[in-house]
């Protein structure tokens, strides 16, 4: 392998990223070797840190172990696939040609967020290089959109799409995540700011089913949370006549104009509406984008399990949504969703158990919300906790109260 100057010296900046501070004394060169030594269950003395770092003269080149062990340390299989990274091989293989292989775009779209999870140097950084790429767009952005990292500086990935793409469907998608994102975090200066570029953005008819079921959820989410019954029903009675028009695409699409709609009024007590998508939802019958793999369908299909259980619940219709609760299985949802979604699906747990498995739900959902930093949730379990306090010692515990699941 040719362990160029270049790669070394990215090597070494990531490996200072994830460490967290500069790496310049024999005492930072002890605290890194501990740190591998606990994560990656390897040994790497000081010594040999100190001289990848240069604090001592090297005699040679580290060696191969050592340079996989520290790219292992920063989110990469191993050395070489991190130099292939940094030098934009694998980025220009993959997304700079001619589109010639659905399925190859869509797995290395997965491995780039797995990478971004794991981490933060690639968190804050990967997409300045990725976005200008229009295939990282579409498979990476367009179809890779990680719910899970929308607490996190992922939303800045939004903002660098939109760059590169301002067509009517592109500033939907992207607003709209960044609403969410906005939402999720419980900052409402940006929910209204990006409700209106949502809601400025004319709906034209390139624009696909899940923008279009998006551009209306959002509207509809914004107008129920400030309270603008006008807009609610302007928009509600829009996108009645809208959905109309969109039965055909979804019924070729993994998931339909209702379920898009749906995901953003499980936010809001509005039953009757609820009730609508829930049972006028259309369901897939062909399948006219091939480059989606099965793995895709079968996450879209356990989250309208989730929404189906939430919102039967919601308009008071126990029993169904029990039913629906009994079929989830969480390890169906794919990388980037299944954080986001558990939590759903778990604080509706919290209403429908007996007593005594409530204890092992609460202890999931204080480690996923750790791990989201999603500030509404964090609200929610909160007060589900201070409820909780309140009715100790009966053997209920007070609903969850609000607007929000």
């Amino acid at each position: 392998m040719n362990r160029n100057t270049d790669a070394l010296l990215q090597l070494r900046l990531n490996v200072i990223d994830q460490f967290g501070k500069q790496i310049v004394t024999a005492t930072d060169c002890e605290n890194l070797a501990a740190i591998l030594a606990e994560k990656l269950k390897t040994n790497i003395s000081a010594q040999t840190l100190r001289r990848f770092f240069g604090l001592i003269k090297a005699s040679s080149q580290p060696s191969l172990y050592t340079l996989d062990i520290l790219a292992k340390f920063c989110g990469f299989t191993d050395f070489h696939h991190f130099a292939d990274f940094k030098t934009n091989s694998e980025l220009e293989l993959f997304f700079g040609s001619a589109e010639d292989s659905g399925n190859d775009y869509w797995l290395k779209s997965e491995q780039l967020c797995r990478q971004i999870a794991d981490s933060p140097f690639h968190l804050a950084t990967i997409h300045h290089r990725m976005m200008p790429f229009p295939l990282v767009r579409k498979y990476f952005m367009e179809n890779h959109p990680m719910r899970d990292m929308l607490g996190t500086v992922y939303s800045q990935y939004f903002m660098s799409y939109l760059k590169f793409n301002q067509t009517n469907e592109a500033r939907i998608f992207a607003y709209g995540f960044l609403y969410q994102s906005a939402f999720l975090q419980g900052n409402q200066e940006l929910m209204h700011l990006f409700f209106q570029k949502v809601k400025e953005t004319e709906l034209s008819p390139e624009v696909f089913v899940i923008p279009a079921g998006l551009k209306f959820g959002i509207t509809l989410h914004y107008a129920d949370y400030i309270g603008d019954e006008i807009l609610f029903t302007k928009t509600y009675s829009a996108m009645k006549a809208s959905r109309e028009l969109y039965i055909s695409a979804s019924k070729s699409s993994v998931c339909s104009f209702e379920y898009t709609v749906l995901e953003s009024l499980i936010f809001t007590e509005r039953k009757s509406e609820i009730r609508l998508l829930l049972e006028n939802n259309t369901f897939q019958s062909s399948a006219q984008q091939n480059f989606i793999p099965s793995q895709r369908k079968l996450t879209h299909d356990e989250v309208w399990k989730i929404l189906s259980a939430v919102g039967y619940h919601k308009i008071g219709d126990e029993e169904t949504a029990k039913k629906f609760a009994e079929r989830v299985n969480l390890e169906n949802l794919g990388f980037g969703w299944q954080k986001y979604y558990s939590i759903i699906y778990y604080f509706l747990l919290l209403e429908i158990v007996e007593l005594k498995e409530k204890s092992k739900i609460l202890k999931k959902l204080h480690h996923l919300i750790s791990e989201t930093h999603f500030t509404h949730f964090e609200e929610k379990l909160s007060l589900y906790n201070s409820k909780k306090q309140q009715f100790a010692g009966t053997n209920q515990v007070e609903p969850l109260m609000g607007k929000n699941i």
